[in-house]
């Protein structure tokens, strides 16, 4: 009987763990525009996301609702503005205790990659960018993510957009601990209703 429980409890532990994969939506706290150039204002927040050169777009997204471990992260990007001029954008990733845009967000992050742009992207139409990787190292309120392209680019925000602005797609698995304690409890249960039912009346 002790063997059975003890297959019981190894199945749980033993289930696939992205079979308790979580996929969530996060929407911006924050985004707009860094304009870097000397002399220039350098925040636009409550505009849209635009990406020129020297004027690199941000967005920031709150990880108060992520809760385990992230497997997979994705940012999407849709367009407000027709034709997009860069083809390409570099994508720089970073943690923060800062929610609105501000001037540290200026040239900051480290770059994760870049992401080149679907042909023909229209609006309402989405283009997805893996930022995994930040979160292997990201432990902060919120993640930013600084967008620089060498063309044009308008991008969909908060306040102007054809559905909804910039997105963090995360998927999250529980914590190693929150699996393993799922497992304890289902045994101590099983081995309760065993006990109970052996028990003379």
């Amino acid at each position: 009987m002790k063997l059975k429980f003890v297959l019981t409890a190894a199945s749980v532990l033993l289930l696939p763990i992205t079979s308790y994969a979580l996929p969530i939506t996060i929407n911006p706290v924050a985004d707009g525009s860094l304009y870097t150039c000397a002399g220039c204002n350098t925040v636009s927040d409550g505009a849209y996301v635009l990406t020129s050169g020297y004027i690199q777009g941000a967005v920031k997204f709150s990880t108060a609702s992520i809760t385990g471990i992230v497997s997979k992260a994705l940012l999407t990007l849709n367009p407000y503005g027709l034709p997009l001029w860069g083809s390409t954008v570099d994508v720089y990733g970073y943690g923060t205790t800062i929610g609105a845009l501000d001037v540290t967000d200026a040239n900051a992050g480290t770059l994760l990659g870049t992401l080149t742009l679907p042909a023909n992207l229209s609006y309402g139409q989405d283009a997805y960018f893996d930022v995994t990787a930040l979160f292997t190292s990201a432990n902060s309120p919120y993640v930013a993510f600084n967008l620089r392209s060498t063309g044009t680019d308008v991008f969909s925000s908060m306040e102007y957009n054809y559905g909804h602005p910039s997105q963090l797609l995360v998927t999250t698995v529980p914590e190693p601990c929150s699996i393993a304690l799922v497992a304890v409890g289902l045994l101590a249960l099983r081995t309760r209703r065993s006990a109970d039912s052996r028990t003379p009346a």
